[in-house]
């Protein structure tokens, strides 16, 4: 998903992965009942989200990450400088 415009939207970003947070939450805690059409059977399907690709500001803001100031880099931590 791409967010146009000349500013990020900050807290509020909640509202566009909302719905995809709904599903992934129920995917991964009940299951939903699918067809298996080659062993000709139904099994209970889960999924998660593994990874995402995005810009740093945008990782702070789904993460809850510090993206600016003292330690900002995730992986570096105590060994980033300003």
């Amino acid at each position: 998903m791409m967010i146009s415009g000349p500013r990020q939207p900050r807290n509020e970003i909640d509202v566009y992965p909302s719905p995809l947070i709904e599903d992934l939450t129920r995917l991964w805690d009940e299951g939903v009942l699918v067809f298996d059409g080659f062993r000709n059977e139904t099994f209970h399907l889960r999924a998660m989200l593994f990874c995402t690709i995005n810009d740093f500001p945008t990782y702070g803001n789904f993460s809850g990450y510090s993206v600016k100031g003292d330690r900002v880099c995730p992986i570096c931590e105590e060994d980033t400088s300003d």
